[in-house]
């Protein structure tokens, strides 16, 4: 299954989604997560440099080299497609490239058989390379979260994903909207997740993810949540997350 993890708006938890679910995932089989941002925050988090010589997904996407020989394998045993500043560049150069939507998937197609879960982190914006993304996923996953204006642009966000199913991919379905940085506490997390679930009635609305600065210190320390902090209430959310994407028939048994 290829889950694309997608909101336009920045910070909210996307690349720390993609983190911990990889680093659960990669427990069942292996998974390859796809920095397709090119602040490359995923690359870092999961503690790789990309060096000069690297090979990286603007390499994939300007179809210049193979998608195998830019794989890296990081120490949770998490595969990564790696990206850099240099991702934005190859943005534009697809532009003018006839089926410049599907680029993505035709790369990744060579690999599918060999990772059961592959895990898009896509950029804070509607554009190529999220569609290039979506055009890919079997499913999307799409963090929340529970401020104020975080419903804000959601329907932007779920217009192009019908937009998407329309015209590029209508395999194209929603495993689900996740709550992050949730203070359950607090009667802003409280409206926020009433919201969504009166906003959303036909998606499920995943156990949200608690606030926490463990997760930061694990970016940072290029682990997974579940082998850094072993707090079961924030690795919890997404091993709910990780069971229902196990339990989906992947694309070989279709």
């Amino acid at each position: 299954m290829i889950v694309a993890i997608a909101n336009q708006k920045g910070g909210v938890g996307k690349t720390t989604s993609v983190i911990s679910l990889g680093g659960l995932l990669v427990q069942q089989g292996a998974s390859l997560a796809v920095d397709l941002d090119p602040q490359g925050n995923l690359t870092t988090g999961l503690g790789v440099e990309v060096a000069d010589d690297q090979l990286s997904c603007y390499d994939i996407i300007t179809e210049q080299v193979d998608v195998c020989d830019a794989v890296v394998l990081t120490k949770s045993g998490l595969s990564l497609l790696p990206s850099d500043i240099t991702l934005a560049k190859g943005e534009t150069e697809i532009l003018t490239k006839v089926g410049n939507f599907y680029i993505l998937k035709e790369r990744l197609e060579p690999i599918i058989d060999q990772f059961p879960h592959i895990l898009i982190d896509c950029p804070p914006s509607l554009g190529i390379l999220t569609v290039n993304a979506l055009a890919a996923a079997d499913t999307v996953l799409i963090p929340v979260q529970c401020q104020f204006f975080a419903l804000k642009g959601l329907a932007a966000l779920l217009e192009t994903i019908q937009s998407v199913q329309r015209r590029l991919n209508p395999n194209l379905q929603i495993l689900g909207v996740l709550p992050t940085m949730a203070e359950m506490n607090t009667i802003m997390t409280q409206d926020v997740l009433a919201s969504l679930k009166k906003r959303l009635k036909d998606t499920v609305i995943f156990e949200p993810v608690p606030k926490s600065i463990k997760f930061s210190e694990s970016n940072l320390a290029g682990e997974p949540i579940h082998l850094y902090a072993k707090e079961a209430k924030l690795v919890q959310p997404y091993q709910a997350i990780a069971k229902v994407i196990t339990a989906s028939p992947h694309r070989s048994q279709e």
